[in-house]
């Protein structure tokens, strides 16, 4: 089989650069995204993040990395989860794996209005009023934000 140079040889590259650390998050991560779109079908939010928080440390030992390492690999997974992985999923994932008492995270949902009139619904998570995930709360009016630590 030949590839070509361009995008596919790019990823067997990246494929071939990825530790087995790397793996193990990116594994861990897409396993995270597929049980919180699980859940978010069959319960409530509020309630799917009660129960979620009794896994907090299991999640947290199996997505072991720096901030943006697990940012990377929900992202990366997230895309490769198309449809099963909304902005929600990847949020929820997020505030499970990296909030912490000493490191508190806010999750917003938030709403807009399209140029066609329509409302489109977007959620992101902040820490210290910087964005970890999700595109900048400045778009979007807030609706929901969890946590204590939302301003």
């Amino acid at each position: 089989m030949t590839i070509h140079s361009g995008a596919g040889e790019r990823l067997v590259r990246n494929r071939a650069a990825l530790t087995a650390t790397d793996w193990q998050l990116l594994i861990a991560a897409a396993l995270a995204q597929v049980a919180a779109a699980a859940a978010l079908r069959v319960m409530p939010l509020t309630t799917l993040q009660a129960r979620a928080a009794r896994f907090r440390r299991l999640a947290q030992a199996a997505m072991r990395g720096s901030d943006d390492r697990v940012i990377w690999a929900i992202q990366v997974t997230g895309r490769r989860l198309a449809g099963l992985s909304t902005c929600l999923v990847r949020a929820l994932v997020v505030h499970l794996i990296l909030d912490s008492p000493g490191r508190p995270l806010c999750l917003t949902i938030g709403v807009r209005r399209t140029a066609d009139g329509a409302l489109d619904a977007h959620a992101w998570v902040e820490r210290e009023g910087r964005v970890l995930i999700g595109t900048t709360s400045d778009t979007y009016v807030p609706l929901v934000g969890w946590d204590s630590h939302c301003a």
